[in-house]
């Protein structure tokens, strides 16, 4: 990130924040900068989570890039299935926007209720552009969650939409019947006598052609070029999140290493003082 003396500060542990914070507006006090100081004492501090969050943006930044590009494919694949695509890429895009989720959350420092926000963060960057940038920024102060609909929501809304579409297209066929119906009864008399030849003449003439509607036609290639263009910016955030995944598993693996090699230096260390101990007894 930026040199800045502010993202240093969302950089910094919780508990230190506010000393340095403090220490920082005065520095800018005296140089003369009286505005600027006024609003850094106005920042807050952040949360144990917002702080996890913000260190990952510095730690990981190809991992956190990835993240906010899924975040992006995602808002392109519910523009394409609403356009009648099939769900296929934002199924694909919101798996991949979980599972680098999940890694980024276990590598973030925080644990048990803690880690849950964090995951929970990182899971409404990928939902709401606010969020997104938020994160992006590196100066959360509190830990944030989704808002609206998630990735399968839209085509949830679309099927939701469909069925109520078709209740009342039921409803208006029922009325439409009914109504034939009386008037139908009405007309009997007079429809039975000129009926035959109405129904010849029609038989006999052509129906119109249709004319073509230039602002259809060129509506029908503006959404297939949208698709076009969200699928592939789908399939580039999945290839982008799968390969930022996979280098936070390789580091996982690597500090699970690490973790079994120093469990074992603990335990031969251990095994020297109790043989220590026996030698200083006898």
């Amino acid at each position: 990130m930026a040199d800045d003396p502010v993202d240093e500060l969302y950089g910094l542990p919780p508990a230190d924040f506010v000393a340095q914070r403090d220490a920082l507006a005065r520095r800018l006090r005296q140089d003369g900068d009286r505005e600027r100081a006024v609003a850094v004492k106005a920042l807050g501090r952040p949360t144990r989570a917002a702080w996890a969050v913000n260190r990952l943006v510095r730690d990981r930044p190809e991992e956190i890039g990835a993240l906010l590009e899924a975040g992006e494919a995602l808002a392109a694949a519910q523009e394409q299935l609403l356009d009648g695509a099939d769900a296929g890429v934002l199924r694909a895009a919101a798996e991949a926007s979980r599972r680098l989720v999940d890694a980024l959350a276990q590598e973030a420092e925080a644990d048990g209720a803690t880690r849950d926000r964090v995951r929970a963060t990182l899971h409404a960057a990928t939902v709401d552009p606010a969020v997104r940038a938020e994160v992006a920024a590196g100066r959360l102060t509190k830990e944030r969650s989704a808002s609206g609909f998630g990735p399968e929501a839209p085509g949830d809304r679309r099927r939701s939409g469909a069925r109520g579409a078709g209740r009342r297209a039921a409803t208006g066929r029922k009325g439409a019947a009914g109504g034939g119906r009386g008037a139908a009864a009405a007309r009997n008399g007079k429809d039975k006598d000129n009926g035959a030849a109405a129904s010849a003449k029609a038989a006999t003439r052509e129906p119109p052609a249709p004319r073509p509607d230039p602002r259809v036609a060129r509506r029908r290639r503006d959404a297939l070029r949208r698709a076009k263009e969200a699928e592939a910016t789908a399939q580039g955030a999945v290839a982008g999140a799968q390969r930022a995944l996979e280098q936070v598993e390789a580091t996982v693996q690597e500090r699970r290493r690490d973790l079994e090699r120093a469990e074992a230096a603990l335990s031969a260390a251990r095994a020297r003082r109790e043989r220590a101990e026996q030698a200083a007894d006898g």
